[in-house]
């Protein structure tokens, strides 16, 4: 039986720990699996050390020599784990992203997984090694080290385990997947079973236990996956294919994303190609925006708004300078100021009434609530951030999780 196992950064951050990892697989292979593949993050706050090491040549580095730079925090941690295993008498080997053949497109630093020539690790399997190979990174058409952004090494575990067609386990330093997260609502429900679509879609509007993509892979090739506590024995949350009983929950979970921005493009002449050119420049500049609203004026002008998260402030403000290159006459402003509340269900597609009790239980809370967006299993909405605690509370308490 085959397993990909994934490790965080938090579960491999000290020596100690990565040598209490490599003893448990060692275990794993001689009782359960015959082929194991480790996929490892950088050590603790690794890559935000790196990232500040570049920051302190340049505000705005190079992004393939940062690249390149930050590729090396993963081949740190797979290195030593090898090491590891091989010191406690089993065989392992590691794996650059480049040596793994696993091949990426678009643009460095937020590069998407393309393809995974898996013969090379097949036959290190074959030959009884544990294979450790290096998470969030691989190689262009150009021969380029490229990482995938954040969470890219949950998505480079998900993507090998459906190229190997077996079961992908992400460990971290929680026990599973909660309603909401524990530090805003410590009484939050554990949840032993969740949708791929449920996972997707509380992933991108903030839980950060999994990464989207990485879901939306494990959906798209039916890829079991497991997410638990590292070295536990017990516990744990698998995603799956939606089933009858989930649907029961109205709700299933609560998403926060404490910091957002929410850009105003006022006074646009209406027409299709300007609205066109304006989300062409947003994604060309990189940017991840979710909430879009636009409202048409009487006099045929458009207000156009949309929301992303404060951390790509600096990608904002470029999209901001070259739309009002493209469109002068445009009035643009923001606030940074902001958080996003989401609820999230597979039990909304057939119930209604579920918008109306979260809208009032903020109302109670006397949370102001601004732009909303809704999908066929989520509501959100943007408020104040210093309110974001107590909109948790409230939500919480109204749907039980």
């Amino acid at each position: 039986m085959r397993v990909v196992l994934k490790y965080g950064g938090s579960s491999v951050a000290t020596i100690d720990k990565i040598k209490a990892i490599a003893e448990y697989v060692i275990k794993l292979k001689q009782n359960k699996y015959d082929e194991i593949v480790i996929v490892a993050s950088a050590m603790g706050k690794t890559t935000n050390k790196l990232i500040s090491l570049a920051k302190n040549i340049s505000e705005t580095p190079n992004q393939r020599e940062l690249d390149s730079l930050l590729s090396t925090g993963e081949q740190q941690t797979v290195s030593l784990i090898s090491m590891a295993i091989n010191s406690m008498g089993t065989d392992a080997i590691s794996l650059t992203g480049s040596q793994a053949k696993i091949l990426t497109s678009g643009v460095h630093t937020k590069s998407k997984i393309k393809s995974i020539n898996t013969d090379k690790i097949k036959s290190y399997l074959h030959e009884g090694k544990i294979v450790i190979v290096a998470g969030f990174q691989g190689i262009n058409e150009h021969g380029d080290i490229t990482t995938l952004g954040r969470g890219g090494s949950d998505t480079s575990a998900v993507a090998l385990a459906a190229a190997l067609k077996c079961e992908c386990r992400i460990y971290t330093d929680v026990d599973g997947i909660y309603s909401v997260d524990p530090r805003l609502h410590p009484n939050a429900k554990f949840i032993e079973q969740l949708s791929y679509e449920e996972m997707m879609e509380m992933s991108n509007l903030g839980a950060g236990v999994m990464e989207t993509r990485a879901v939306e892979i494990g959906k798209k090739y039916n890829v079991p996956i497991f997410v638990g506590k590292s070295l536990s024995e017990s516990g744990g949350t698998y995603i799956m294919n939606t089933i009858n009983a989930l649907e029961e929950k109205l709700v299933t979970g609560i998403s926060i994303t404490k910091e957002i921005i929410i850009t105003r493009i006022l006074n646009i002449g209406y027409s299709p190609e300007k609205i066109s050119k304006i989300f062409s420049i947003v994604e060309a500049g990189g940017l991840n925006i979710n909430m879009i609203t636009q409202n048409m004026t009487k006099d045929c002008h458009v207000d156009l708004s949309f929301s992303c998260k404060s951390d790509e402030k600096y990608l904002l403000e470029q999209v901001i300078e070259k739309v009002k290159e493209t469109i002068p006459e445009a009035e643009i402003d923001y606030n940074d100021n902001l958080g996003m509340i989401s609820i999230v269900g597979v039990g909304m597609i057939n119930n209604s009434g579920i918008a109306g009790r979260f809208f009032s239980a903020l109302s109670k809370a006397n949370v102001n609530f601004y732009q909303v967006t809704t999908s066929e299993i989520s509501v959100s909405c943007s408020i104040d951030r210093e309110l974001v605690e107590t909109a948790v509370k409230a939500v919480a308490e109204e749907f039980n999780l």
